[in-house]
């Protein structure tokens, strides 16, 4: 059939080109964000909240964004495309920042075990190097590490670095978990056909959940579920990234999604 003038006209008319959002404003590192929040939840849960809680996550969580949008600008090279994220997400988390120190002054002890770990981060970006294995180790730390500095906020400054035992082992428990995931991501998509990274998730679950079964039957520390929990990651550790080989098994979203639930259960029963 003809078509009309009108018709033609629409169809010749050149498509307005949708803006693309320039890169480095919201962190696409998806599993990065429980890995962020539950350390500061827990210690907050554990400790009880106070009022510089809320600067402190503020300034953590902006701070994170700042990381993400300076990882990119380093990797590219300090292009200016890059360069708008980073300048404000700087300045908020200088603002922030200022505010945390005034809220909480006693948390600048904190501060020498981060500054290495931000370093080294920055230099693995720069050399492009940010998702390679010791680069995500380093960023686990940082981010677990947040449990006893939300437990010092608690305390008012009263812990410090002399927080009680529990709060080291759930700390280290959850450094385990979020290492393991590291290990367990790349199994999964960036290293699927590699054995030695197969080998390494398997003996990283395994050992942690020997050791938390230990910890739990000599300790009041850790409860059973929690042990339930890693023999879990244990089984997943194995059958997903062996069922990825095969070209079934779950799909990326998939174990996007079970890592939430995951992560939930861990942080649960943590607590327990």
């Amino acid at each position: 059939m003809p078509t009309s003038s009108h018709e033609v006209a629409a169809n010749t008319r050149p498509r307005k080109k949708r803006r693309k959002r320039q890169p480095g404003w919201v962190p696409n590192y998806h599993g990065a964000w429980a890995m962020i929040t539950i350390p500061p939840i827990v210690g907050i849960i554990e400790g009880g909240f106070r009022p510089a809680h809320a600067a402190l996550l503020a300034f953590w969580w902006i701070g994170y964004f700042l990381f993400f949008a300076g990882t990119l600008w380093l990797k590219s090279g300090f292009k200016a495309r890059y360069r708008p994220p980073v300048f404000l997400y700087g300045v908020a988390a200088g603002v922030l920042g200022i505010v945390t120190a005034a809220a909480a002054p006693y948390l600048w002890q904190w501060v020498p075990a981060f500054i290495p770990l931000v370093l080294a981060a920055g230099w693995a970006a720069y050399r492009r190097r940010e998702r390679n294995l010791g680069s995500g180790l380093d960023t686990v730390i940082a981010a677990c590490l947040l449990l006893p500095v939300s437990w010092d906020v608690a305390t008012d400054g009263a812990a410090g670095w002399s927080a009680t035992p529990a709060i080291w082992i759930q700390t280290a428990l959850l450094f385990g978990y979020f290492a393991g995931t590291v290990f367990y991501v790349k199994t999964n998509i960036r290293e699927r056909r590699s054995n030695g990274f197969l080998a390494a998730s398997i003996i990283w679950h395994g050992a942690w959940c020997v050791g938390i079964s230990a910890l739990a039957g000599l300790t009041s520390y850790v409860s059973w579920w929690h042990v339930a929990v890693w023999a879990f990651l244990v089984i997943r550790a194995v059958l997903v990234p062996l069922a990825r080989r095969t070209g079934g098994g779950l799909t990326v979203t998939q174990i996007g999604f079970l890592e939430v639930a995951t992560s939930i259960l861990v942080t649960i029963t943590l607590l327990l």
